[in-house]
């Protein structure tokens, strides 16, 4: 029997098949991103218990596949991203399985999903301060108010409620921001609007060579030099986790056959 873990991997997979679809039919590069490229690596499947699949795209891909998504997910899926969704206010998009229901441990509820993280051309002289001040920014935007317990924090929490106020708003100037910055000549890339949180920077030819793995039986899309992201990712080039960190890191519920939207419902209904 399956464990719940692999079950998760699965309905995963379905979601990457259809996103594969859509963007072989557009012509969209996409690579494998995160851990998913590490089990790709080491073992041409998921990490035996990982509990997603991750992608990443160029800003230009990005936005074209943000452009056709919506009209080529098959029902019973769908798109999250702050660009096409008001209710939604994170920094990258999540494609959602919505026949199914996740926990995460933060306490947020959806279907079972895939991340898609966004990787932007950065300028590689003094404007990246201004990219990472910007940057800075949108964390305290998306983590939100935080207990006063002094000056800083009682400023962070003024300004969520004045000038920060409206997410989707900072994060379309931010975006703006970036995009006016991609005719540099000097640049690298970065993920200013992604899962990870960090701004390390990425060599050019990273993200402009694509070629494609085996992973889970399937050829899928990946970075060329998949190695070189991973040693930047990572910082390490020995890229097997120790025991301790072995664990599925998202999810503390799950129902495979429950849509979320049902789950949130009976909770309300119970309040």
């Amino acid at each position: 029997m399956e464990t719940e873990t692999r079950q998760i991997q699965l309905k995963c997979l379905e979601i990457l098949n259809l996103v594969d679809a859509i963007c072989r039919k557009h012509k969209i590069a996409y690579s494998l991103c995160g851990g998913s490229v590490v089990g790709a690596h080491l073992y041409g499947a998921c990490l035996p218990w990982d509990d997603d699949v991750d992608l990443m795209m160029t800003r230009e891909h990005y936005q074209r596949f943000l452009e056709v998504v919506q009209e080529e997910l098959p029902e019973g899926f769908s798109v999250q991203n702050y660009q096409l969704s008001k209710e939604f206010h994170t920094t990258f998009t999540k494609i959602l399985n919505e026949n199914t229901t996740v926990v995460q441990q933060d306490g947020s509820v959806s279907g079972i999903f895939l991340d898609i993280t966004v990787y932007d051309r950065v300028p590689n002289d003094l404007r990246f301060y201004w990219d990472t001040f910007l940057w800075k920014l949108s964390q305290i935007v998306m983590i939100g108010k935080v207990e006063s317990r002094g000056l800083k924090s009682a400023v962070r929490n003024l300004a969520l409620c004045t000038v920060l106020r409206d997410r989707a708003k900072y994060l379309s100037f931010f975006q703006h921001q970036i995009e006016k910055q991609t005719l540099t000549k000097n640049y690298a890339y970065a993920e200013l609007f992604g899962a990870f949180c960090n701004t390390k920077k990425y060599d050019p030819e990273i993200f402009e060579n694509y070629s494609e793995i085996t992973f889970e039986g399937k050829r899928f899309s990946i970075v060329r030099d998949y190695v070189k992201y991973l040693e930047t990712r990572y910082d390490r080039t020995d890229f097997h986790e120790p025991a301790d960190r072995q664990i599925a890191p998202h999810y503390q519920f799950v129902d495979f056959s429950k849509p979320y939207k049902e789950y949130l419902a009976s909770c309300h209904s119970s309040v």
